[in-house]
């Protein structure tokens, strides 16, 4: 029997922020609140300290020099490392837009790297508009195809959490229906639908949009397009809190339309994330980071350098929302997503071990995953 003893913290729960303790016992949350005084257990004091649930990412594409659609597993192993020192406990590693075979092999090397942080993948392309494709590659797109997703991901069902894909296309209904049969979440992104092919979309099954408002059909006020679709329905929306994918203002109404239960923050970060401004690479594709922005040659947008503790502090200063809010967005509304919210995204007796305890400024001080302090 393991345990742990975080003693004196400030404990972020789901509603609020309460002075308290944790008890840790076999990678699970054993009891929490004032006056634990458990016998015999290792003990980490954590005063001034908030112990939040850790922090979960929908979608990241690298970091550290390498990208998950053709690192190594040792690499697989730094880029995971790297963003469990800035607070995240669960990723999907993201494949953008390239040859199934390609995106099958980068699935294979996830898969067999095992780290416990990677809760599955995440299929971003190639299923996608070539209107809005952003930047994938786009020698590589495809039409939705029922066929060719079931050669992508055969072998892989239940491993893929997370298809991102254009409903409006020809094949896009009937993709859905086996993204569904897969046991994967349907996202609309890197899509051209209208506002009313995008409802069509979440009434066949799609749950998510992927980086609201960027790389798919924008809102007018005659024209409300998927981003109207995604306002006025209960869909969940990926946010990427960086203060150039979306500019502050809109955070601000997003977060006043959709409330705190339906947002996701991600990072979408590539391999760029963590080393200094340079030429990058995704998808094929030459990225240059300036000032720590990632985009083609063309200034598309590519990605980006975020990390999840930054998007936490970057939401909370452009919404003027809470700590626990804000936590909620990182970590129990992706769970809720992917359907493990009854072990991991919120501090509740039972559930993983997996948290993250920051100071003031979210600067990250320790990291725990299943139990087991790995980031100090």
């Amino acid at each position: 029997m393991t345990q742990l003893w975080l003693q004196g913290g400030s404990l972020v729960l789901s509603d609020g922020v309460e002075e308290g303790d944790l008890l840790i016992q076999d990678g699970r949350i054993m009891a929490l609140g004032e006056g634990l005084k458990p016998d015999g257990t290792r003990k980490l004091s954590v005063p001034r300290l908030y112990v939040a649930p850790g922090f979960i990412d929908l979608q990241v594409n690298g970091g550290v020099g390498h990208n998950f659609e053709d690192a190594s597993p040792a690499e697989i192993g730094k880029i995971v490392s790297f963003y469990v020192s800035h607070g995240s406990t669960g990723l999907l590693p993201t494949t953008v837009t390239a040859p199934i075979a390609r995106i099958r092999d980068a699935i294979e090397r996830v898969r067999r790297v095992g780290h416990p942080a990677i809760l599955g993948v995440h299929i971003e392309g190639p299923f996608i508009s070539p209107e809005r494709r952003g930047a994938h590659n786009p020698e590589y797109i495809l039409p939705p195809s029922p066929e060719r997703f079931a050669e992508l991901t055969s072998g892989h069902a239940g491993f893929i959490k997370l298809v991102t894909l254009a409903p409006e296309l020809p094949g896009g209904e009937e993709l859905i229906t086996r993204i569904l049969e897969s046991g994967a979440v349907p996202a609309l992104g890197h899509s051209d639908a209208s506002y009313e092919q995008a409802l069509a979309a979440l009434e066949r099954g799609v749950k998510l949009f992927t980086h609201l408002f960027n790389a798919m059909s924008p809102f007018h006020h005659r024209a409300p397009g998927a981003v109207g679709a995604a306002l006025d329905s209960d869909a969940y929306v990926e946010l990427i809190c960086d203060g150039i994918h979306i500019h502050p203002a809109v955070v601000r109404l997003i977060a006043k339309v959709k409330g705190f239960d339906r947002i996701c923050l991600v990072t979408d970060a590539i391999s760029a994330a963590g080393l200094p401004d340079g030429e990058y690479s995704l998808g094929n594709l030459a990225v240059f980071v300036r000032e720590g922005v990632a985009r083609l040659s063309d200034g598309t947008l590519a990605g980006s350098t975020l990390t999840m503790d930054r998007a936490v502090r970057n939401f909370m200063d452009y919404t003027g929302c809470s700590l626990p809010e804000a936590v909620r967005c990182a970590s129990l509304n992706p769970a809720r997503l992917l359907g493990i919210d009854d072990r991991k995204g919120s501090l509740e007796v039972g559930k993983d071990a997996d948290l993250v305890i920051f100071d003031q400024h979210l600067t990250v001080h320790y990291t725990i995953l299943g139990g087991e302090v790995v980031y100090a």
